[in-house]
């Protein structure tokens, strides 16, 4: 999750909120949150963090019901690729499943490049295995070549 307009740390908490308030859902356990340094363009720093979540769901359920949040919490289709968002949640990985399609592909395809992810899962998932690399996500944070984006402990109340 992450988050880069108003009240930043509040919308990833407003957005684990929802989602364990989604049908077939819970959050098991949440990563504290970061600052994190944008990476494809120039705005404001974000504030990620990742979750881990059991559900009963299907893979593209999931997604359709994620971005039903970001659209609840004001993020509207046709922004700015990369750009400032309220609210984005992603899938990074569904267990061990490998999945390409138009709209969904998990894992997460950018994943192993961005260290505003990789930091926060190794909080919660050090030991989890890339089922396409067959990294773990601690050695590809140790391993990532990013110039050394910056990721931070964000400093909130919680």
């Amino acid at each position: 999750m992450g988050s880069n307009i108003g009240d930043k740390a509040d919308n990833c908490r407003k957005g684990i909120v929802a989602i364990n308030k989604c049908e077939g859902c819970l959050v098991e356990v949440q990563s504290p949150l970061y600052e994190t340094e944008p990476v494809y363009m120039d705005q404001d720093w974000f504030v990620n963090g990742v979750a881990r979540l059991h559900t009963d769901l299907e893979p593209e359920a999931l997604f359709v019901r994620l971005k039903a949040i970001e659209h609840a919490m004001g993020r509207r289709p046709g922004e700015v690729r990369f750009g400032p968002r309220i609210l984005d949640l992603d899938i990074l990985f569904y267990d061990e499943l490998v999945l390409r399609e138009e709209m969904l592909e998990i894992p997460h395809p950018r994943l192993h490049e961005r260290r505003f992810v990789l930091k926060p899962l190794c909080n919660i998932a050090p030991d989890l295995v890339h089922p396409v690399f067959g990294q773990t996500v601690q050695y590809l944070l140790h391993d990532l070549k990013d110039g050394g984006k910056k990721v931070t402990l964000y400093k909130c109340d919680y």
